[in-house]
């Protein structure tokens, strides 16, 4: 009796080992593997930190068209992006030139803030980026430059040659960026 009990209680408390859903992202990993670091260095505010944005890792996943499946890669360093988004804000509240100075609050949050940061790919420089912008608008034929799908196809090789790093930019600002180089 005792073993159908346990036997029916871990499989209904951990349906992800028995589900044939894909495993979570690289990057949610390597969260998941700094949250164990970080508490067994006993570093609580980088622990809390990373529980938090873990929280919201899972949390994104629940609320997504299907529950049972990890955040992708993506995903995650959209949660990434926006717990920094929110503490960069709640920084700027707590910093000492705002009406409610509170030092101590304004120096854990850059803590957290460069905690996160230290987990996403490095970002290309504006300059970089156009120039390359430049190059792959130049590799076209003219009569494809002149086409309506011209940026569509200097996006697709921009992405290709960014890799990873094309989840720190952004995706607006880049088109613009192209449509702008397209008119020329």
């Amino acid at each position: 009796m005792l073993s159908r009990l346990v036997v029916q209680r871990s499989l209904h408390t951990s349906p992800r080992l028995l589900s044939s859903a894909s495993p979570p992202s690289a990057f949610e990993v390597k969260l998941r593997d700094a949250l164990k670091t970080s508490m067994k260095a006993k570093d609580r505010p980088a622990a809390t930190c990373l529980k938090s944005v873990l929280a919201d890792v899972t949390n994104a996943a629940k609320s997504g068209a299907n529950p049972n499946e990890p955040t992708s890669q993506e995903g995650v360093m959209t949660v990434v992006r926006k717990g920094i988004a929110q503490r960069l804000q709640a920084a700027e509240s707590y910093a000492p030139s705002s009406p409610s100075p509170h030092p101590e609050n304004h120096a854990s949050l850059l803590t957290e803030i460069d905690l996160l940061r230290s987990f996403l790919p490095p970002i290309p420089s504006a300059t970089s980026l156009q120039q390359s912008i430049s190059k792959i608008i130049a590799s076209l034929p003219d009569d494809v430059r002149g086409s309506k799908g011209a940026a569509g196809k200097v996006l697709g090789v921009l992405w290709e040659q960014l890799g990873e790093s094309k989840a720190g930019v952004d995706k607006k600002e880049i088109g613009k960026w192209v449509q702008d180089a397209l008119r020329r």
